[in-house]
């Protein structure tokens, strides 16, 4: 429980330094890439506060990699932060 909590501490931090969303900038594929990427840290901004996790203005390109990357980023908070070698 202490781990899920760190993460959404630093997560948080994180995605307001390094991805904070302006909701009246029109973004690119790139930026696609980049929001997908922190799209959890994001949602738990939008959820403790006013920022948004997907911009409002964006390219068709900035869709198709802001969802791959959020899907990808999803699996891997879900299944990817758990393995043990033995």
């Amino acid at each position: 429980m202490i781990r899920i909590l760190l993460f959404c501490i630093i997560s948080y931090f994180a995605g307001w330094l390094l991805c904070d969303i302006n909701p009246d900038k029109y973004y690119t594929w790139y930026s696609g890439i980049w929001h997908g990427l922190f799209f959890i840290p994001n949602l738990i901004r939008s959820w403790l506060g006013d920022a948004i996790y997907k911009a409002n203005e964006y390219s068709t390109a900035y869709n198709i990699f802001w969802w791959i990357f959020t899907v990808w980023s999803c699996l891997g908070f879900l299944f990817g932060g758990n393995k043990r070698h033995h």
